[in-house]
């Protein structure tokens, strides 16, 4: 803990320590020698005299010398283990309140939000007269509350009425980056972070160092912590897991839900548009979040707003959890395919005409909108409006097409790729490899006539084959394959694996969107998988599950702290492209609305909307026309029950490098200031000046003792 003094430049005044030294060596006066008869007895008492009162002369000076130097030093304000000793009433210091989720949490006289800001408060309240402040409010967005440095006063601490609660998780790389900007113009340094939080027990993130690197740079920055609230017991739902496949009408559906709780045999209810439609128990407490899967009935084609809603407690934030379910009416497929030849059958080349039938059979109006594109046809606008796009046996495509591929993929978008013309090697391994992100390189393997290699499932709970009963799984590893391309490195993204170990279905997300790789075609003499009987469902439930991917298009479930987008239906702006304004986001209970941006990506249109602060539904609209809707969800690391303890919080972030100086004790907030500023020593040099000018004369009346006898 540091000795820091308020007026260092008082200690100056320590010079006057030299006065008494100047004054002894002035005031010394000569010996005198006279001539006297033999007295050598008598000279050597007086010799030890001498002596003595010589130790004690030196010993009066030291007294008196540090007497004046303590004085000096009282007067200088001297402070003992201040974690914001310095610059007095110079002082800057920024604030920073953890607005979170957690922070939502109930507690004897209010949040634990409200408790930091009266927290706050106080502290603007006790610090001098000239210290300049700013707060930062941390939650699902980083913001300055002020905006600029402010003088401390009634004005600071009446602005903290600006700090209002998210229901979002604290970015703690946001909140260096912005405390770095504020820093960087700071009126004075060093500059003090009191950070104000419950300091959830969550790992820090791994990538802090460079960023703590940058506000080093900025100027000397030190981090004081001040921890509010307690753990309590609770429980909630921490999270909702849709179906991941297309669903349809009518058929039975399960959304499951992670919950946790400290009190057994607890009810948990699932709604769907306003109606209780399934009711889940939990019947052992659990810390831990547990999965609780409810049956209900698909409802009609559309969007539906839904949640899953738990017992009340503390925290209201995870009482309830929101989503939005789309059951299509269809899903537009594209099959984009290389361009027949006069050598290719009947299937079309790669037998993409199998793929066809498969989704719907007979050309019957089913759950799938198949139409067909040749390869040298295709352009970045036929992806506008399409839920999955099937790729098989194309020539190679232009970089345009290719990018916007990539770019529709990468927004959300689905995509099938059948690949196995023996041509096709060359532009699997260069271009569709690096395009969906996978390392490697690919091999060509044949097998001969009563040599083919069967296949293995290899997770039968994957969305695509979840539910399949053993014989309909046993069926679909009969299938026998006699050509493929075997990749190299295909990750953990194999479904489907032949004997030889090389995987025949490679299943993987790239950004928000997913895919299926199958390197080979559908061809007999490829493989026999489009004369199985489970060709059929095994097409239908892989396109369906690549249709859900990224939850691309009109109905989105984020989390809180992301911003609100959608992609439109199509056709569906062609009203309100004439009035951008028209495009509005509204919040459910109408607490805000805000015109939404317009984006192109290419030829497809996103709407953007504001970073999501609170949880619920948010709707898109033109006009009077809804346009799609996004459910705000809290962050599953946001809990009541975890708090992490400063010291641990402190050697989490020592070890990215973010030296913490010290902490405000808990308790009562008069000792807040007095913390800040350290204990006053100023009484305590006082005292000692006293005592030592005690000894001083104490000292001294021997010394004159001694001269007079």
């Amino acid at each position: 803990m540091p000795l820091g003094f308020a007026n260092p430049a008082l200690l100056f005044g320590g010079l006057a320590a030299a006065l008494p030294v100047i004054i002894h060596f002035l005031s010394r006066r000569k010996v005198r020698r006279e001539a006297f008869s033999d007295m050598r007895f008598l000279s050597e008492v007086q010799s030890r005299q001498a002596r003595s009162l010589g130790v004690r002369r030196w010993l009066l000076l030291l007294l008196r010398v540090l007497a004046i130097l303590a004085v000096v030093a009282a007067v200088a304000g001297p402070r003992w283990g201040g974690l914001a000793v310095g610059a007095g009433s110079g002082r800057t210091l920024i604030f920073v309140i953890d607005t979170s989720a957690s922070m939502n949490t109930q507690q004897e006289g209010g949040t634990r939000l409200d408790a930091a800001r009266e927290r706050c408060a106080h502290l603007l309240a006790s610090l001098p007269p000239g210290a300049m402040v700013q707060v930062v409010a941390a939650g699902s967005r980083t913001r300055p509350v002020f905006g600029d440095w402010l003088p401390v006063g009634q004005g600071a601490v009446t602005g903290l009425e600006a700090v209002t609660p998210s229901d979002g998780a604290l970015d703690l790389a946001a909140v260096l980056r912005e405390v770095t900007r504020l820093v960087v113009r700071a009126p004075s340094r060093p500059v003090d972070i009191v950070m104000i939080s419950d300091f959830q027990e969550n790992p820090l993130p791994e990538d802090l160092a460079p960023l703590v690197a940058k506000l080093q740079e900025a100027g000397q920055a030190r981090w004081i912590l001040d921890q509010v609230g307690q753990a309590m017991p609770g429980g909630g739902i921490q999270e909702v897991i849709l179906p991941q496949r297309s669903l349809r009408q009518s058929e039975t559906g399960e959304i499951v839900a992670r919950v946790t709780s400290h009190l057994p045999d607890q009810s948990f209810i699932l709604e769907i548009d306003g109606r209780q439609v399934a009711e889940a128990v939990l019947a052992e407490p659990s810390a831990s979040s547990v999965p609780l899967t409810f049956s209900f009935r698909v409802p009609a084609p559309g969007v539906h707003q839904g949640r899953v809603v738990g017992p009340q407690d503390a925290f209201p934030v995870d009482d309830q959890r929101p989503f939005v379910l789309s059951v299509p009416e269809r899903i537009p497929v594209l099959i984009v395919h290389g361009p027949d030849r006069a050598v290719d059958p009947p299937a079309g080349r790669g037998g993409w005409r199998y793929l066809a039938e498969a989704l719907a059979p007979a050309g019957e109006d089913g759950v799938f909108a198949v139409r067909a594109i040749a390869s040298d046809q295709l352009a970045g606008g036929d992806l506008a409006g399409v839920g999955v796009v099937l790729v098989v046996d194309v020539d190679p495509l232009g970089r345009s097409v290719t990018n916007s591929l990539g770019n529709w993929l990468r927004e959300g978008g689905g995509a099938l790729f059948l690949m196995g013309e023996p041509t096709a090697g060359r532009y699997l391994e260069g271009n569709l490899l690096p395009l969906l992100g996978l390392p490697g390189s690919v091999e060509a393997r044949n097998r001969a006539p009563g040599q083919e290699l069967r296949s293995r499932v290899i997770d039968p709970e994957h969305a695509v084959f979840a539910g399949l009963p053993a014989e309909a799984i046993g069926t679909l590893e009969d299938v026998q394959w006699s050509r493929w391309f075997h990749l190299t490195e295909a990750g953990e993204g194999a479904l489907l694996e032949l004997a030889d170990e090389s995987p025949i279905a490679v299943a993987g997300t790239l950004g928000q969107g997913r895919y299926l790789l199958l390197p080979h075609n559908l061809l007999p003499s490829s493989t026999r998988l489009a004369a199985s009987p489970m060709a059929l469902p095994f097409f239908q439930r892989a396109t369906a599950w690549l249709a859900t991917g990224g939850q691309r298009g009109h109905a989105r479930n984020l989390l809180v702290g992301e911003r609100a987008a959608i992609r439109p239906p199509a056709g569906s702006l062609t009203r309100g492209l004439d009035r951008v304004e028209a495009l509005q986001v509204i919040s459910a209970d109408g607490a805000w609305r805000q015109t939404a941006q317009l984006l192109w990506q290419g030829e497809t249109p996103r709407l953007v909307g504001p970073r999501l602060e609170r949880t619920g539904l948010v709707t898109f609209q033109a006009g009077e026309d809804t346009l799609g809707l996004v459910a705000a969800q809290m962050p599953a690391q946001e809990s009541p029950t975890g708090l992490l303890r400063l010291a641990d919080w402190k050697r989490l972030a020592g070890a990215q490098g973010l030296e913490v100086r010290g902490q405000l004790e808990a308790g009562a907030q008069t000792a807040l200031a007095a913390t800040l500023a350290g204990r006053d020593l100023a009484p305590a040099f006082f005292l000692l000046a006293f005592l030592l000018l005690f000894v001083e004369l104490f000292v001294g009346r021997g010394v004159s003792g001694r001269k007079a006898s």
